[in-house]
């Protein structure tokens, strides 16, 4: 079984996000530092890892159909959106959204994402955290 491309290491305070192997090179991106009082939402949204971003991707790679990796910005109309993608399977991504961070949302594919929601969200709770939105809509996220 191969690596994911992404491990989630859960500190005292926040969440690091780190591609693992080449996918370090292809995100042009070691990790991601994401505070846990950053953290609005946290799901399997198929539907927008199935999608993919909306928007330019600087930096980053993608292969049509095989990867999809990198920092995508929409920057047009009324809604502006940063994001963060490391996805080769997406019923294996997780998405974080975020608020009061450099990124909206952050949707990468993990080992096992049920496993790994359940780890983040019992660490949120263990520190009195509690996610203040459970709207998978996505009217911000899906928008063209």
């Amino acid at each position: 079984m191969a690596d994911a491309p992404t491990e989630i290491d859960l500190l005292v305070d926040k969440l690091i996000v780190e591609p693992t192997g080449w996918n370090k090179l292809w995100t042009l991106r070691s990790k991601i530092d994401i505070p846990f009082r950053d953290i609005v939402s946290l799901e399997q949204d198929h539907r927008l890892a199935e999608n993919g971003p909306v928007g330019v991707r600087l930096p980053g790679a993608n292969i049509p159909g095989v990867y999809l990796g990198g920092t995508f910005w929409k920057f047009w109309g009324d809604t502006r959106v940063r994001s963060f993608w490391v996805r080769r399977h997406a019923d294996k991504c997780i998405t974080i959204r975020l608020r009061d961070h450099h990124f909206d949302y952050v949707t990468v594919e993990v080992h096992d994402p049920e496993t790994e929601i359940r780890h983040i969200r019992t660490a949120l709770r263990e520190r009195g955290i509690v996610l203040t939105s459970s709207d998978t809509s996505g009217a911000l996220f899906h928008s063209a």
